[in-house]
């Protein structure tokens, strides 16, 4: 009998230690079905956010790409207008060569007008004073002119005298006849007066 109950004893022990094992692998199954699990919804946002990240490198690349695309072409746009510029630069200095030259010359051409004014203005004062002068001796009264003919025509003009009524010209010619030697001798006279005006 002792036997029985030693066998029972060790029996409801063993059945005890066997039921408190099977609870602790039940607790280690659950908890290892709740790490499970947390590992697996960290594994799934994990590849979300992975995927996400990949979804944003590729758009990067394609914008790197279209970047790059860009860069090449604004670089080829830099070079072309970089030789229009040069272009353009070595016209500038041509035009600015140009434009210096035609300045000298004008420079030039300025000082050669005011040359020539100033010679023009010394020349015309010089003939204003010679037409001053010739006018003076004009409207002085020549001695000439009292020996001129009354009824001559360039005798009255040179010494500004008043033209004569015809018909009394006309009857003094007729009076005047026999002294055409007198007449004759006159004209000599204004011919040497004449000269010495020039």
């Amino acid at each position: 009998m002792r036997s029985q109950a030693f066998l029972l004893t060790v029996l409801v022990v063993c059945s005890l230690g066997l039921a408190g094992y099977v609870h602790h692998k039940r607790k280690e199954e659950v908890k290892l079905v709740k790490h499970a699990s947390f590992q697996n919804v960290k594994h799934r946002v994990t590849s979300d956010v992975l995927r996400e990240y990949m979804s944003h490198v590729v758009e990067s690349n394609s914008l790197l790409d279209k970047t790059n695309k860009q860069i090449v072409d604004l670089t080829a746009e830099v070079k072309e207008a970089q030789e229009a510029s040069d272009a353009k630069r070595g016209l500038v200095e041509t035009c600015t060569g140009d434009l210096k030259h035609i300045t000298d010359e004008i420079a030039g051409i300025d000082t050669e007008k005011n040359n020539a004014d100033e010679e023009f203005k010394k020349k015309k004062a010089n003939l204003q004073e010679q037409i001053g002068n010739l006018k003076k001796e004009v409207e002085q009264h020549s001695k000439v002119c009292d020996y001129i003919k009354k009824d001559s025509d360039e005798g009255r003009k040179l010494c500004g005298l008043e033209a004569l009524p015809k018909e009394p010209v006309a009857k003094e010619d007729k009076k005047e006849e026999p002294p055409k030697d007198d007449k004759k001798e006159e004209p000599p006279k204004e011919d040497k007066k004449e000269e010495p005006p020039k």
